[in-house]
């Protein structure tokens, strides 16, 4: 279930003594959104793939949002959300189904590296969420433009970047740019995974990993507002 009456976990930074606080439920509604939309969206997935690939994208991703369901709802005010994400990235480690499991992972792993509980919620997220980008560079090798994940992640992650604060504008135009990112690779041949195997046949049909992030970023703009 997702919560909507938000907590703050208060902690001391290294400097000044000056408390900080994280809506860790904030981050959790989030998180839960984003498998929920991705859960909602498994027979889409699954049809997308099976025109680009081998059909087992939709169930991967099935598997990898409810495991993040279970992981995630467990949380309350007082979890420590590194070692949550740490967590996480362990539980998802396990999970198998061709690439879609160890590249989402390698975002997970990103947050989880990246996460600093001493920060307010607006810098937290903008920290995880360029961390998780940066991880699954190093471990895609991806670009824009090649039919891939990366062409929603590339684009929701700049307009994050550059933003000067974390707000739910901001959120939800990286939800915009990851599913226009996503529309785009319609249009594209593939670079990465069987889409490159097929050639011209990869016109016309949308990349669909770059769907299962155009939803997360969707579900993070919408859990935001909880």
């Amino acid at each position: 279930m997702l919560i909507s009456m938000l907590f703050c976990n208060q902690v001391e930074t290294d400097t000044g003594g000056e408390s900080m606080s994280v809506e860790t439920l904030k981050i959790k509604n989030m998180l839960l959104t984003s498998a929920n939309k991705i859960i909602s969206n498994v027979e889409n997935l699954t049809k997308l793939d099976c025109e680009l690939g081998d059909g087992d994208h939709g169930t991967t991703m099935e598997k990898i949002a409810k495991a993040l369901m279970t992981e995630v709802d467990a949380w309350n005010e007082e979890t420590d959300l590194k070692e949550a994400l740490e967590a996480l990235n362990d539980t998802l480690e396990d999970i198998s189904g061709g690439s879609a499991a160890p590249l989402f992972g390698s975002f997970v792993c990103g947050m989880a590296d990246t996460a600093d509980p001493r920060q307010d919620t607006e810098s937290f997220i903008k920290t995880i969420l360029l961390g998780a980008y940066e991880e699954f560079f190093d471990t895609s090798g991806a670009k824009p433009g090649g039919k891939s994940m990366m062409d929603a992640i590339y684009p929701a992650t700049e307009v994050i970047r550059n933003a000067e604060k974390i707000n739910q504008e901001v959120l939800n135009q990286a939800a915009k740019a990851a599913r226009e990112g996503s529309d785009a690779t319609s249009d594209m041949l593939g670079k990465y995974g069987r889409a490159r195997y097929i050639g011209d046949r990869a016109i016309g049909h949308t990349d669909p990993g770059s769907v299962s992030f155009a939803l997360f970023y969707e579900g993070l703009a919408e859990g935001y507002a909880l």
